[in-house]
């Protein structure tokens, strides 16, 4: 018994240390995003500029993914993360020394995608599906947990040492608050050296074999696979879709920066940090996460529809709050645990990585293609239609669920590795 325990505490630490890898890795790239104001002051580009250099790195993601998932399955899981961490570590390095040159920038952006994305990406997805095994959505949900709650407390400090050393001069304070990254990164990455047990070890120790690439191709021809590519698409959009729910509250009811600000802050990370426990309701009490898509889907679906119904009644600003903020947390449990499908669907994990980045593909171009136009429908103040179109997604997301459920009675189709 105590074994037991202690075995599930290593697993634990194991999976809050990938979630801080996650949550270091992508700090650089996505910066703009909680540092906004100070990149614009110090590197002298504009907001379009910056926007350009994640659309960049974004696409760029899109044409690695699959070739690093197929990569991944062969190589070392843990060599992959720890040496995708180093190379970021020395990108962010070089930005720090180059930031005012946006030619640099841009060569740095698109090299973050092969140090961020092309391997370390399906590595780390694989190895927390690996060290959840038949409790893989709560695994997901530790690791999101880890990953928010990583990145919120490194974007925090590199705020404030941006706030105390900026005061006396803008270039040092900028300077260190890109070094915090690079600091955070290279820490995680010998602590993911001392503490992670490699997957490539641990498939063939059981005996198993690593795939060929022919077993790799094979992946796309599972029709199961593009049910679960749909099912992720809908979850980020999503996602991607309630951060639009701040500038609505603003707009529509008047409610203040600060308010909404405080609304977001929960949305992002209080909601994330309390993931686990309903990945330990799927997988405890309901033995499967597709099931409990099929409950939470729904609330999220019906709040959403509820607040498409309310409109701008600013009597209603405090049920509007609260239909917000439910449909946030069961949306955000979805994104959490989404990973967990392919386990259930009994995708294997000597081919996890290639599958992986197969439906990563699909699942994040919400970030090239719904930001842009939800942004334009917030210009426009055209929220309904923000609502409308993630209802829809939710329908969608729910329809392949239950599609999904529904095949789970058959044999989901499998590679014979050779």
């Amino acid at each position: 018994m105590v074994e037991t325990i202690t075995m599930k505490l290593k697993d634990i630490i194991r999976l809050i240390v990938l979630g801080m890898c996650g949550g270091t890795i992508y700090l650089l790239p996505y910066m703009k995003y909680y540092f906004f104001n100070q990149m614009v002051e110090n590197t002298g580009t504009s907001g379009q500029a910056l926007g350009y250099l994640v659309t960049i790195f974004a696409v760029a993601c899109l044409f690695l993914l699959l070739p690093g998932g197929i990569l991944a399955d062969r190589l070392s899981s843990k060599k992959c993360i720890f040496w995708s961490l180093i190379s970021t570590t020395l990108l962010t390095i070089v930005y720090a020394f180059t930031y005012r040159s946006y030619t640099f920038s841009l060569i740095i952006w698109f090299l973050l995608a092969f140090s961020s994305i092309f391997l370390a990406w399906p590595a780390i997805m694989k190895t927390v599906r690996t060290i959840g095994g038949e409790r893989t959505s709560t695994a997901y949900s530790i690791y999101y947990a880890s990953n928010g709650l990583t990145g919120a407390l490194a974007g925090y400090i590199t705020i404030k040492v941006y706030g105390m050393l900026a005061a006396s001069d803008a270039a040092t304070g900028f300077f260190w608050s890109i070094m915090v990254s690079a600091i955070a990164n290279a820490a995680v990455a010998f602590l993911l050296l001392y503490l992670l047990r490699d997957i490539k070890e641990t498939i063939e120790g059981k005996g198993g074999k690593l795939p060929t690439l022919q077993d790799s191709y094979s992946v796309m021809k599972m029709p199961v696979i593009w049910l679960i590519a749909i099912v992720m698409f809908c979850t980020y959009s999503l996602y991607v879709g309630i951060t639009f729910f701040t500038p609505y509250l603003t707009s529509a009811f008047g409610i203040s920066d600060e308010v909404s600000g405080t609304l977001s802050l929960v949305r992002s990370y209080i909601f994330m940090s309390l993931t686990p426990l309903t990945g330990i309701i799927a997988d405890r009490w309901m033995k499967s996460t597709l099931k409990w898509f099929t409950i939470a889907g729904p609330v999220a679906i019906v709040c959403l529809i509820a607040v498409i119904a309310i409109g701008d009644d600013a009597g209603m600003i405090v049920p509007v709050m609260l239909l917000t903020m439910v449909a946030a947390f069961f949306v955000c449990t979805l994104y959490a645990s989404m990973f967990s499908i392919m386990s259930e669907c009994k995708i294997p994990l000597s081919i996890a990585g290639t599958a992986i980045g197969l439906v990563s593909i699909f699942s994040y171009t919400p970030d090239i293609i719904i930001q842009p136009l939800f942004g334009y429908f917030v210009d426009n103040k055209q929220y309904s239609y923000i609502f409308i179109s993630l209802a829809v997604m939710g329908m969608l997301s729910l329809m392949s669920c239950l599609l999904l459920l529904r095949r789970k009675s058959q044999e989901f189709p499998e590679v014979v590795t050779r």
